[in-house]
């Protein structure tokens, strides 16, 4: 009886690391939809969409917190980070100057998400 409570503890602690010892890189997916919706924010920044430019980085916000949730990359950070600030500056305004520094971070975003393929 204590034998088999023994096995089925050891067998469940091997199941469990083994889970845990998966190599760790980004879901291509998520990555690869935060660049899209990334670039599909600098297209709408350059022609001075300021609500379409929000909404596509607000997506890719949130494509990349996915990506980085499964690899804690430091290009994905900062990626998100300029992001956010682009979505700061861009939001509310149709002041053509500051979408397009909005467009700007958008674009060093991208830079940063290409960097980690």
């Amino acid at each position: 009886m204590i034998a088999r409570r023994l096995l089925i503890v050891a067998l469940s602690m091997g199941l469990g690391l083994g889970v845990l010892a998966r190599p760790a890189h980004a879901d291509p997916n998520y990555l690869q939809e935060a660049i899209s919706e990334t670039q599909a924010a600098i297209d709408a920044g350059k022609q001075l969409q300021a609500g379409s430019f929000v909404e596509h980085a607000d997506d890719a916000i949130d494509y990349a917190r996915s990506a980085v949730w499964q690899t804690p990359v430091d290009p994905i950070r900062k990626g998100i980070k300029y992001l956010r600030k682009a979505v700061k500056l861009a939001k509310g305004t149709s002041y053509d100057k500051r979408i397009a520094k909005a467009t700007e971070q958008a674009e060093l975003a991208l830079q940063q998400f290409q960097s980690v393929k």
